[in-house]
């Protein structure tokens, strides 16, 4: 996914300029800790919950560590200008310190990179850069949430940022690339420098322009007594591409099992064309039954059966579908009924003379045509409701048969307002919201794919030990194809 939307980019400039800011500062920072050890964060954690002022001895004590093995770490942490030495004592600079506060929650093993940690990145560059980074409103009341607003709100809006953003170097193009396809959305550092052959510094120097461009930010896993740099997308995105990843459909392998509910791709319009010939021929007079269904007399029933091939003998299986088809037949106004007979009408002859996907074009896209199925309340069956439950056909256009159930768990189209993706705060956390299926949700989404596709040649439908399973026709490929 990610890889096409790259591959699409327009021309239009990322404004992010690091000059604006101290970066190189974050720079030096970043190419030393790159190289802590755990002692390294251990001491690091207790100066920074300690004074401003510490005895080296104290600090020792606290650590567990001689004085003489501390004070080479003590160096080190000197160079970032969070401290100084002072004979016996450690003065730690207050500014520093906060900066390191925000630093160090990249060493806890339970640290995700998320929303949170995107607010403090951007309160270290001046405010008044922000816009025009952005080019969001100078007027803006809250800079964070108009950008989350303008670049993340949803996964639409950030792939279309995404597809749009021109980086300028190649090379960064290329590190969303290997990140946003790895395995498990996680690259190490080392790895990225040696695949391009880049130095440290200016490697450090593409991962804070991406982490300012919100595509990928650098995080520290344990590895043995030291941390080793991992590039990862932010964690909110993150998730979202894990939610995709684990609930991709796998096609089903034994397909010489599947039991089709109808022989072919077009059989729905085939079946439908049987009545109407015979229609043709002599209105078909109509009889209701015990339990409601409309159904041809009892002799004309039996002389229709043969002509739909492949059609199950079973009464409890053919009656109501014979039923369904005159049905559908009379929504589209491809037959009416008078005087309890069936018969064709004007548009009949116009229908006959398409070929089969334009008769199951005619049918699908035809005003009056609807869902009928008992168990899906009309109220579910809106416009939109309709064309997003169709969209989830999407990620197995060009899969095999796959089973329903399985597809079904990565179904996440907004089939109303509320339940629309969007990236908000939940508890403590951020997160793009999956949307959460009612059982009318389900049914009707199951109505969709397995009956409405079905009838209009989108999809082919059958059972495998008794569950649900489909695939996606010819028809449904091209009309569907992004």
């Amino acid at each position: 996914m990610t890889s096409c939307l790259l591959e699409a980019a327009s021309p239009r400039k990322n404004k992010i300029s690091l000059t604006d800011y101290n970066y190189q500062k974050d720079i030096q920072n970043r190419l030393l800790m790159a190289h802590f050890t755990t002692t390294d964060i251990e001491v690091l954690e207790e100066i920074l919950y300690s004074s401003i002022l510490i005895p080296i001895e104290k600090l020792s004590k606290s650590v567990d560590i001689a004085e003489e093995e501390l004070r080479p770490i003590l160096q080190k942490f000197s160079q970032t200008g969070l401290l100084s030495l002072e004979g016996s004592d450690i003065i730690v600079d207050k500014e520093m310190r906060k900066y390191f506060e925000f630093q160090i929650e990249k060493f806890d093993e339970d640290f995700k990179p998320g929303m949170d940690f995107l607010q403090s990145l951007l309160k270290k560059t001046p405010i008044h850069v922000l816009p025009v980074w952005y080019s969001i409103p100078r007027t803006s009341n809250n800079i964070f949430e108009s950008l989350v607003e303008k670049y993340l709100e949803t996964p639409q809006i950030f792939q279309r940022y995404i597809m749009e953003l021109n980086l300028g170097e190649p090379i960064l193009k290329n590190i969303i690339e290997d990140v946003y396809t790895s395995e498990n959305f996680e690259v190490s550092s080392l790895e990225l420098m040696q695949k391009y052959n880049i130095s440290r510094e200016l490697f450090e120097e593409y991962l804070l322009h991406l982490e300012f461009s919100f595509v990928c930010c650098l995080g520290y896993r344990k590895v043995g007594d030291a941390w080793e740099e991992k590039v990862t997308p932010f964690q909110e995105w993150r998730d979202y591409l894990q939610f995709l990843k684990t609930t991709e459909v796998t096609s089903l392998e034994n397909t010489e099992e599947i039991e089709l509910k109808r022989p072919s791709e077009y059989s729905f319009v085939q079946d439908l064309k049987v009545l109407i010939d015979a229609c043709k021929k002599k209105p078909i007079s109509l009889q209701e039954t015990k339990d409601g269904l409309l159904l041809p007399e009892e002799a004309t029933l039996n002389a229709l059966l043969p002509l739909f091939p492949a059609l199950s003998k079973d009464p409890a299986v053919y009656r109501p579908y014979v039923h369904y088809l005159i049905a559908k037949l009379t929504l589209v106004r491809l037959g009416s009924i008078s005087e309890n007979k069936l018969q064709t009408t004007d548009t009949t002859d116009e229908w006959l003379s398409m070929r089969l996907d334009g008769q199951s074009l005619y049918f699908y896209r035809h005003p009056r045509n609807r869902i009928l199925d008992k168990d899906v309340s009309p109220e579910s069956c809106t416009e939109k409701a309709l064309r997003e439950a169709e969209k989830s056909i999407s990620r197995v256009l060009y899969k095999n048969w796959v089973l329903f159930d399985d597809f079904f768990k990565g179904i996440h189209v907004p089939l109303r307002e509320e339940l629309n993706i969007v990236l908000k705060k939940a508890g403590k956390n951020w997160e793009y919201t999956i949307p959460k299926y009612s059982e009318e949700d389900a049914r009707f989404l199951k109505a969709t794919v397995l009956g409405w596709l079905f009838e209009a040649g989108i999809v082919q439908v059958g059972t495998i030990h008794g569950k649900d399973c489909f695939r996606v026709t010819t028809l449904g490929q091209t009309l569907f194809a992004r």
